[in-house]
């Protein structure tokens, strides 16, 4: 942790705010906090710890008033805010502290504390516990050992008891990673689980025996070769049945084969039968059914093109009719039809008469809206003239004023008056003191005829002459600003007047004199209406006869295009249909012979073919007889009854000789069925003895296995005991901080041997307590509270400045900060300037170091420090720069 600002303020003895800025002071590597007993140095060190974790060295948590005592006495409010580096990154955090004094209870202090992180150019709050301790690695007990080591505290580290200290070191180094007793405890009790388990799987797997196993693989073999027996004899049987039921379906096939000839016996006349209409029925329909066919086409084309003929008449007559109507109209709406460009030019102008009309209407209002801004411009006018006397007046009146104030000097003598009031207030105040026969303080004189009284109020004549000047200046200062208000009024009236009036005066009459030269134009326009005839209608009138107009010049020019469009369609329809017709007739000349012709055909091959009539002919075709499948069926059955006799032939010669048994193939199966019973009984029975086989060479097998597994965990019990004996009681953490402090105190006196001269070296014994050999006594240890104050501080410094490069390599800070509160003030001269050169030497190891103290010659021996002094106003805090 590196610190780079501090504000204090209201903290202690910091009554008004001090701000401290570390940057020059950790750059040079060794600084200094000097001041004397009680100016406030060791509350900057309080601040910082405060800040960070909440805590102070002086004042516990609670039964002291702790925010109270904290507050100075004359302040209101407590600020401290605390900026640093920290982690391994050289994050900036500020850590931020506010407390108000509460206004009801004066020892009420509530603090309220924040954290942030500089982060994207802005400071963001971290809304986590314990940050201080999370970023610096360290808790506030361990800082206050390590970092910043507080006033009355730097030797707290030597005189710690083994246990406490074990405790410390445990923390600060994290030793927690061996204190394997719990860990040790639950592999005893998982080992121990483990042994229940395998006891428990040991008991259920029984007493399973090799010679157990052995007598079941005896009784499999015997009962495999009875199987097999059984099995032989199956084989033979199975032999036997399928011959007899070979017999069996051969006698039945021959029953069946007999019932079925006998069946297709008496069908054979009814196929015969279908097999002469069938080819009756094809000679009909290869001979006469594409002439009846074509003779049904014909008739039904000669019927729908007679019917098109007859339909096609009545459309002629009814549209020859509907031209004659069409023609009447058109010759009746024709004149009017031809007189449309007359109408065309009357609608366009009463256009023009309507544009007229309105113009006047507009030139009339125009012609109104003149008078009325004339008469406002007026009026305008005079209210700005009235405003413009009134400024005059005014005016006069101030420059009347002014003239009467100069001549009377009215000012001048109020100034006077004011002055020699003010000389007589002065001198009232030694009027008391004067005495008879004494000289007078100001002029020397023995006599004072003429004495103030004191009591006389010069300050109501004072402040009566200051109420007279400044009302005489508001005066004329009222004056001139309700002048330069009218100026504003006047000049804005004016701009009004031209805006509003003026320009709009003269727009109106530029309207009016184009109104005339629109009307002229509008007048050469006319040639058949006279603007003189219309001058007296309104514009409604106007329009109502040009609407007029339009609309019937648009209805006759659409009545006759309707009419003229109708006229040339049914003309149109007429021709169409005249054709049509013509071609209607030929075809029905056409179908008449070819029907004579297809008659005569049809007769030709009744005659060949021996037939009656036609309708004798289509009453078979109406059969709709399926050739095809009627072919099929009528070929299935022929096959069917030669297939089947061919059949029976052969199953009669197959079974000549021979003879099928019922009983003696009743007697097969059921011994087939008994066998195959016992010969399944007897597999189950090998089955299930395989399986107890199995099982039982399994369970023997996972009981060696077990009592395997059971003998090493009885040695890893053995194993674990010892072990809980090594770990109990934190034994082994405190070996290891042991060690920690041994090499600690190895580290601490490469520095406390300069400081001694050589004379002593720290070690660290049995009991995890400090001892000091005393090298120039024959190397004999004793106890480190035997030094002396002096010696006891070197021991101390070099111990803290060790633990210091500990805790920077644990945390892996980029900087290595170091801050001590007194502990100089027991070191002679000689002790001081070796410890002093310690220090410096410190600047070449990357290491920043603080140094709090009232010590004069170290204040001499440290360039830059700050000084902080106790005034009237609080502690004020002084750089060296």
């Amino acid at each position: 942790m590196i610190p780079q600002h501090l504000i204090i303020k209201g903290l202690y003895s910091y009554k008004n705010q001090q701000e401290i800025d570390f940057n020059n002071l950790t750059s040079a590597s060794l600084f200094g906090i000097f001041g004397s007993v009680g100016s406030g140095k060791s509350s900057v060190l309080e601040a910082i710890m405060f800040a960070l974790y909440g805590d102070t060295e002086r004042l516990n948590k609670s039964g002291d008033e702790r925010y109270y005592n904290m507050t100075n006495l004359s302040s209101d409010e407590l600020i401290i805010d605390f900026t640093c580096l920290a982690g391994k990154e050289d994050n900036k955090y500020r850590f931020f502290v506010r407390g108000r004094r509460s206004r009801r209870n004066f020892k009420e202090v509530n603090i309220e504390r924040k954290a942030y992180q500089w982060m994207n150019d802005n400071w963001s709050p971290i809304t986590t516990d314990d940050v201080a301790e999370k970023v610096i690695g360290l808790s506030y007990e361990n800082f206050r050992r390590t970092v910043i080591i507080p006033q009355g505290n730097f030797q707290e580290f030597i005189e710690l008891k083994g246990k406490e200290r074990s405790e410390m070191m445990k923390v600060l180094f994290g030793l927690e990673k061996f204190d394997l007793f719990e860990k040790n405890k639950r592999l005893i009790e998982r080992n121990n689980a483990e042994l229940s388990v395998l006891d428990g799987q040991l008991l259920s797997l029984g007493d399973e025996t090799q010679e157990a196993i052995e007598q079941r693989e005896h009784d499999l073999k015997l009962k495999r070769e009875f199987s097999k027996s059984i099995d032989i004899q199956l084989q033979q049987l199975r032999k036997d049945e399928k011959q007899q039921e070979e017999l069996l379906k051969l006698f039945s096939n021959l029953t069946h084969t007999t019932h079925k000839l006998d069946t297709l016996k008496e069908q054979e006349n009814w196929f015969r039968q279908r097999d002469e209409r069938l080819k009756l029925y094809e000679k009909c329909v290869i001979n006469f059914k594409s002439l009846f066919e074509q003779k049904a086409s014909k008739e039904a084309d000669y019927k729908r093109d007679k019917t098109e003929s007859d339909r096609n008449q009545i459309i002629l007559s009814q549209n020859q009719l509907r031209l004659q109507t069409i023609q009447h109209e058109l010759d009746t709406i024709k004149p009017d039809y031809e007189k449309r460009e007359e109408h065309l030019a009357k609608a366009k102008e009463l256009d023009v008469l309507k544009g007229l009309r309105n113009l006047e209407q507009e030139r009339l209002k125009a012609q109104q809206r003149i008078a009325n801004g004339k008469t406002k411009l007026q009026e305008k006018e005079l209210f700005i003239q009235n405003l413009l006397n009134e400024k005059n007046l005014l005016e006069q009146n101030l420059d009347k004023r002014k003239e009467e104030i100069r001549l009377q000097k009215i000012e001048s003598k109020l100034d006077e008056e004011l002055l020699h009031l003010k000389v007589q207030k002065s001198l009232q105040q030694f009027a008391d003191a004067l005495k008879d026969s004494e000289p007078c303080p100001l002029c020397g004189s023995v006599h004072h005829p003429d004495v103030l009284s004191s009591n006389e109020d010069f300050d109501s004549k004072i402040n009566q002459l200051t109420t007279q000047k400044e009302n005489l200046r508001t005066e004329l200062v009222s004056a001139e600003n309700a002048i330069k208000k009218l100026f504003l009024t006047i000049e804005g009236e004016n701009n009004d007047k031209v805006e509003r009036y003026e320009k709009t005066l003269n727009t109106l009459i530029g309207q009016l004199a184009g109104f005339e030269g629109q009307k002229t134009i509008l007048l050469n326009q006319l040639s058949i209406f006279k603007w003189v005839d219309f001058e007296q209608k309104n514009l409604e009138e106007i329009e109502t006869q040009r609407l007029y107009t339009e609309t019937h010049l648009k209805r006759v020019v659409e009545t006759f295009n309707r009419l003229d469009v109708e006229h040339r369609t049914a003309e149109g329809n007429i021709k169409g249909i005249e054709g049509s017709q013509k071609t209607l007739l030929a075809n029905l000349e056409n179908h008449t012979k070819d029907l004579a012709l297809i008659e005569k055909s049809i007769a030709e091959q009744l005659k060949v073919d021996d037939f009656e009539s036609a309708e004798a002919v289509l009453a078979i075709l109406k059969q709709n007889i399926l050739i095809d499948r009627e072919r099929i069926e009528i070929q299935t059955f022929q096959t069917d009854l030669q297939a089947t006799q061919q059949a029976l032939e052969q199953l009669t010669k197959d079974t000549e000789g021979k003879r099928y048994e019922p009983e003696r193939h009743h007697l097969i199966k059921d011994t087939i069925k008994n066998n195959e019973a016992r010969f399944n009984e007897l597999k189950k029975e090998e089955g299930s003895l395989e399986k107890e086989i199995e099982s039982g060479k399994e369970n023997l097998k996972n009981k060696q296995r077990l009592l395997a597994e059971k003998k090493r965990l009885e040695i890893r019990k053995d194993n674990l005991d010892t072990l809980y004996k090594l770990f109990k009681a934190n034994g082994f953490v405190d070996f290891v901080s042991s060690i920690y402090l041994k090499n600690l105190s190895h580290a601490a006196n490469e520095r406390f041997h300069r400081m001694t001269r050589h004379q002593l070296h720290l070690e660290v014994n049995a009991d995890n307590d400090f001892e000091v050999r005393d090298l120039l006594n024959g190397g004999k240890t004793r106890l480190l509270k035997t030094l002396s104050g002096g010696q006891k501080f070197q021991a101390a410094l070099s111990l803290a400045l060790a633990l210091a490069d500990n805790i920077h390599t644990r945390v892996q800070s980029k900087h290595n900060f170091f801050f001590l509160d007194e502990g100089f003030g027991s070191l002679d001269r000689e002790s001081l300037l070796i410890v002093f050169e310690t220090l410096k030497s410190l600047r070449k190891e990357n290491r920043i170091v603080g140094i709090i103290s009232h010590v004069d010659e170290l204040q001499q021996e440290i360039q830059t420090f700050l000084k902080v002094e106790n005034t009237e106003d609080g502690s004020k805090v002084s750089t060296s720069w």
